[in-house]
């Protein structure tokens, strides 16, 4: 990995780590355009527009200075919401026709060609993601709505993410279960098919 690359996921690592600490995670005039400075540092270094992520770093900063509260509110729910947005792009637009579904490709990565039940369970995990991150961007507007006060956060402070961890680690397990005589691969082997199938076109059916 690019020392660039390296560099930018450290700040915005800092950035994260940095509001969670109390004397940062006061709302104040300086700790919110700070930790959003920190960030749009770390998507200039991760990113090829520089200088659009510059100009919009500079006036969400200008923003924090003047509503610190709004900010941090803006910030924490783009952090949210466009990191599922994109994974729910991601996985909807691999299930489109002619398209192969994201989690076929990444067990053809590993596997070659599929047999017909895995195909089949890879389209459905594939789907059944897809609902998920669908749900986990509408959770903070239903709480918001119909549950306690505050409870649109749940799914912002690591609610979301706990729910993705039990899941996946439930799937594993189905997994197993389901699908009999097959050699199931190491989570870190899935990472890297992963990211090797969700850089390549998705077009071509399983």
């Amino acid at each position: 990995m690019p020392a660039k690359k390296i560099l930018g996921i450290a700040v915005f690592l800092l950035s994260l780590v940095l509001g969670h600490i109390a004397h940062f995670s006061a709302i104040n005039g300086l700790n919110v355009p700070l930790i959003i400075l920190l960030q749009g540092i770390a998507l200039a270094l991760l990113s090829r527009h520089i200088l659009t992520v510059a100009c919009c770093t500079l006036l969400f900063c200008l923003f924090a200075v003047y509503c610190p509260q709004q900010a941090r509110t803006t910030d924490t729910l783009l952090l949210y919401v466009v990191p599922l947005g994109v994974l729910l792009g991601t996985f909807a637009c691999s299930l489109l026709p002619a398209h192969t579904p994201l989690i076929s490709r990444v067990a053809q990565q590993v596997h070659g060609s599929l047999r017909a039940d895995v195909a089949r369970y890879t389209r459905f995990l594939t789907l059944f993601w897809a609902l998920f991150f669908a749900g986990a961007l509408l959770a903070p507007a239903v709480l918001a709505l119909a549950g306690p006060d505050g409870s649109w956060r749940w799914p912002l402070s690591g609610g979301t993410f706990a729910c993705a961890a039990g899941v996946m680690l439930v799937e594993a397990y189905v997994r197993r279960r389901v699908i009999r005589n097959f050699e199931h691969v190491s989570l870190r082997e899935t990472v890297s098919a992963f990211r090797k199938a969700s850089s390549r076109p998705t077009s071509g059916r399983a």
